[in-house]
């Protein structure tokens, strides 16, 4: 549809031999290897590199950023790879932590700016393999209808990176919590009024807090999963190749 209006497309896809990528005039690899299962965490993350790339590449083209400030994102572009390694300590912790929310009528995963786009994977994922209600909001609009949701079976999943909105994210879930919504603050800051924390390495970026976070939402939508007794690699009514409009 695209190509029929005129326009110029680019495709950041996984698969070289895509439908997309023969389509489209210009495309970027991720190249992350085979997609074994449909909840994948290595296609969401290499997507998100490249979009960071190549937003680099733009700011460098319309010298947007100097080359210090460009050296600099590049450096942490670097240490993505650290950021995402789990280790035994936090998986146990999600592992054990999982059996406190199989039930209830839903989950809100909550954060503001990038961190929204993140919470909207959170809840893809976990709806994905669990088959629980869940949605992703931007915190600073839950006012707007559904903070009407909240109580004690409204599990808030709350993405409160301390180096991006850290006060305004905070006086959200304050709000929640007052109204008596059951949270777990992923975070490397304390949260006094979360029922559950999970403690993220401090980092300098919020880039570095936005993929230690990604691999913590995957994880506990796995474990829920699995306590569910859910095949997560092959999850139900889900297809790899899109079929139909």
């Amino acid at each position: 549809m695209a190509k029929s209006a005129g326009l110029k497309s680019l495709v950041i896809c996984n698969v070289d031999n895509s439908s997309m990528v023969r389509e489209a005039d210009a495309s970027i690899l991720t190249r992350a290897g085979i997609e074994k299962g449909v909840a994948s965490t290595k296609a969401f993350a290499t997507q998100m590199v490249v979009f960071w790339m190549l937003s680099l590449h733009l700011a460098k083209l319309r010298n947007t950023l100097t080359t210090v400030e460009l050296a600099e994102h590049i450096s942490l572009l670097r240490e993505v790879p650290s950021t995402v390694s789990v280790s035994d300590e936090l998986h146990e912790k999600l592992r054990r932590l999982s059996k406190r929310y199989l039930h209830g009528h839903g989950f809100f995963f909550i954060g503001r700016d990038i961190f929204f786009t993140l919470a909207l994977e959170g809840a893809l994922k976990l709806k994905e393999i669990s088959y629980l209600h869940a949605e992703g909001y931007p915190s600073g609009e839950m006012k707007h209808g559904p903070i009407a949701l909240a109580d004690p079976e409204l599990f808030t999943i709350a993405l409160m990176p301390t180096k991006l909105l850290y006060e305004k994210t905070k006086s959200n879930v304050d709000e929640l919590s007052a109204r008596d919504s059951t949270i777990c603050a992923i975070s490397a800051m304390e949260f006094d009024k979360a029922d559950d924390f999970i403690k993220i390495t401090k980092h300098k970026h919020y880039m570095h807090e936005f993929f230690e976070m990604m691999v913590v939402l995957q994880l506990l939508s796995l474990e829920i999963s699995v306590r569910l007794g859910n095949d997560v690699d092959m999850p139900r009514n889900l297809a790899k190749s899109v079929t139909v409009e």
